[in-house]
């Protein structure tokens, strides 16, 4: 069996809601890829800085160098989906699976990148669901 090695990705930023210590999304991804066979080599830890991915960036640059990237969740990927979809392509070129350990998702496809984006687009729109909500009863309560 081959060993696959895995980069951790984790952040200080609060991301989709949460604020998970390093430690608690290092360990996670620690036992995620004990319970699959990986090897964790070690994780890398995101700037303070809001909105920016240079590690990030910098891991998908080396991605050759590993065989996987794992991360806590999707919610630690960039906003904006052609930057998110690039770096995503760019591991997949590479070989390089990406997952993601809230969700239990791997992205080792153009497929893959797709179905992220979709479920991305649909969390977007949940903090308006409530509202959306109960303007549809008040149309129904109109009828």
């Amino acid at each position: 069996m081959t060993n696959i090695n895995v980069k951790g990705y984790t952040t200080p930023r609060p991301f989709s809601g949460f604020q998970i210590p390093i430690p608690l999304q290092s360990l996670s991804i620690r036992r995620y890829c004990e319970d699959r066979g990986l090897v964790f080599n070690h994780h890398v830890v995101e700037n303070i800085s809001p909105k920016t991915y240079f590690v990030l960036e910098r891991v998908v640059k080396e991605a050759h160098l590993y065989q996987a990237i794992a991360m806590y969740s999707i919610g630690l990927l960039p906003n904006d989906e052609t930057y998110r979809s690039t770096m995503l392509k760019q591991c997949v070129t590479a070989g390089v699976s990406v997952h993601f350990i809230f969700e239990q998702l791997v992205v080792s496809s153009d497929a893959d990148i797709a179905s992220l984006n979709d479920l991305l687009s649909l969390t977007a729109l949940s903090p308006q669901w409530p509202e959306e909500i109960r303007h549809l009863a008040s149309l129904i309560g109109d009828l």
